[in-house]
Parts: structure tokens; sequence; C-alpha cells
């Protein structure tokens, strides 16, 4: 028996455009849930790359800033010239008189200048000049630079790998051959007769070689998601790759992108009664400050030095770490300078702020 036609019927075209309608409309929810869910993540990305790159610099300038003054005080086992026998436990270490070929210190030729007669010195608002070891002009929206200066009496192999050899940009601040910095020439040596002639990098150095680092923000262009971004990358300047009175185009290397600012303050103690600093100074405060008479000796505003407070703002890259406010109610952040400041459309900006002692300023003399 044949079916009634009415039975033999397909879907209409009304039908069928609104199924497809319907499944089209799936289709683009679908599609704007999955785009919208990457874009969220690669904000959570960028938030969180950016809090990472905020502790590993505070972290890594912490590490550098606690060596700051440091003179090894140990027995050498390769003995130093007799004129420097019980010149040690100091920054910068004693010369002898006469002054020998050895000493660090030579007045004759004004080394070493004022960045590094102190375990720690600092510019504000610009990078120090490696060739002339000075301070530039302060510009008010440039970052500071620290210089961190110590000794070390690591041999050059173990500078390779876990000492404290080499300066920041990786480089041997007491090479065998050419290159480093000259006041290390005659230190470095530790063979070959006495006084030694010659360097085995096997050896430690006849005397502590003198390690200094530069810390400063320079701009930098990276690639984001294979866009182009123009940010700050914290930078450094050793005196392994770029010696005093050398001068460098390229003596910042950058190592951290996703910067914005960065500045320091020093804390300053007033008494030989407590190293507790009775406030913080920016550089050029502390450059102004008359030397005052602690238990009898005449100490600057940079011998007395005893912590170090750090500002980092880090910015997000890549842009879309936050969706659009309304004028009137946009989230604001704290600059260094404790001033609240609109957040940037897009990118956010965080502020880290920590104080680091200075362990080898911290002691007492009985």
């Amino acid at each position: 028996m044949n079916k009634p036609k009415d039975f033999q019927r397909g879907l209409t075209i009304v039908e069928l455009l609104v199924a497809m309608a319907i499944s089209l409309v799936i289709v683009i929810a679908a599609a704007y849930m999955y785009l919208a869910s990457r874009e969220s993540q690669r904000a959570i990305d960028r938030s969180s790359g950016s809090r990472e790159t905020g502790a590993f610099v505070m972290q890594m300038l912490g590490r550098e800033i606690m060596n700051a003054g440091f003179y090894p005080a140990t027995s050498l086992p390769i003995a130093p010239d007799a004129t420097q026998q019980g010149m040690y436990d100091t920054y910068p270490p004693l010369p002898a008189d006469p002054r020998v070929a050895t000493d660090w210190q030579n007045p004759a030729t004004s080394w070493p200048p004022v960045a590094f007669q102190t375990g720690i010195y600092g510019c504000d608002g610009g990078q120090l000049d490696v060739a002339t070891s000075t301070c530039p002009a302060t510009v008010a929206t440039a970052a500071d630079t620290i210089v961190i200066n110590y000794f070390t009496s690591d041999t050059a192999e173990m500078g390779k790998s876990t000492g404290r050899r080499s300066d920041c940009t990786g480089a041997d601040v007491a090479p065998s051959g050419a290159g480093g910095d000259p006041s290390n020439a005659e230190r470095k040596k530790n063979s070959g007769g006495v006084p030694p002639t010659a360097v085995d990098e096997k050896l430690p150095p006849q005397l502590p070689v003198f390690v200094s680092n530069r810390f400063t923000l320079s701009s930098v262009k990276i690639s984001v998601d294979q866009n182009d971004v123009n940010t700050k990358s914290l930078a450094c300047s050793g005196n392994g790759k770029s010696p005093h009175g050398t001068a460098d185009a390229t003596a910042y290397q950058p190592i951290v992108p996703g910067l914005e600012d960065l500045q320091f303050t020093y804390g300053v103690y007033t008494s030989g009664d407590t190293l507790t600093p009775s406030r913080y100074y920016t550089a050029t405060e502390i450059n102004a400050l008359s030397p005052v008479t602690i238990n009898g000796v005449s100490l600057s505003g940079w011998q007395r030095v005893t912590a170090v407070r750090v500002c980092i703002l880090t910015r997000t890259t890549g842009g879309n770490t936050k969706i659009s406010e309304k004028t009137g109610s946009e989230r604001t952040y704290l600059d260094c300078s404790d001033t609240a400041k609109n957040q940037p459309v897009g990118d956010t900006i965080t502020r880290y702020v920590e104080v680091f002692g200075l362990r080898n300023n911290l002691k007492q003399y009985y």
C-alpha cells in the first residue's frame, strides 16, 4: 500500500534556513567563547609573566647588593706581598707605604674614582658613564643606576660556574690574557715565581680581584606574539667587559625586559651607637652630605650607607591585560615616588619595593 504524498515530503526551504541559522549561531558562540578564553589566558600569562619578572629582578639585585663592600678575609693559599699582610677585612683594601705594584689603590693616578671608593654608589636619573666612571646630569624621568663593588678570591674556573669572579655580563674581571679590569693586572697573578709573574686559572689570585657591576634600565625592542614591542630592560655593565676608562657603546647589556622604572634610595646612619639608617636619601642627596666623624673616623655619606631601598615598576608587554574602564574610575598604581597614577590603556604596571641591608657595612669594631 502506497503512503500518502503528505508523508513523503522533506524539509522546506524555510525549515532548512532556520536550522542553518541556529547552527551558525551556535558555531559563532563557540568560536567567540574560544577566542575570549584564549585571549583571557594570554592576559593571565602576560600578567603572571610580569609578576615573575618583578620578583626575579628584585632577587637578582638583592643578591648583588648584599655583596657590596665584600673583601675576602680568609688566608690565601698563595702568600701575598709581605706589605699586604693584615690589610684585609676592609673596603677598599688599604695600600702599603710605600706603594707596591699589587696595591689596588693608586693615588698617583687618582685611582679609584669616587664611584669605586665604596662598596655601593649610585647615579640619579641616568647611566653611569663607564669611560669616566661619573654620573650624567639627572633626568627626572630616567631610571637610576646602582654601582656595586666588591672583591673575590675565586679562581677563574670557579668564576665560570658558581663563583663571583665573573661580572654581571659573564665576563671574567681578571682573565689570564688581555682584557679585564687593569686594576686587577698584578693582583690576579698566582704562579711563576715570588712575586708571581703569570696566571694559572686553576689557582686563586695572589690577592683578591676587583668586581664592579652597574645596573640600570635600557630601551629594547622584543617580539611578543610575532609583534614588535618597545619596552625597557634591566641592563648591566661589568668591569670585565667594560673596565674603567674604556668607552664602549654596548657597555650596558639588556638582561630582563618588561620593566618600566628602577629607582634606588640609600639608608644612611648618623651615629656610632646604631647602624640603623636615620633616613633614606637619593644619590644626589648623599653626594651633598657633609662627612660625619664617628669613633674618631671621618666618614662620607656613601661610607655610612647600610641599606638600599629598591623600587621596581614592571609593565606587561603585548597589551590587553585589562578591560576598558569608565572615565573617572580608572585603576591606579603608585610609582616609585609614591604618586598615584592611572594604569595605561591595555597594560598593567605593578610596583615592587624591598629594602636590602649591606651586610658588609653592618659590622662594629671593638
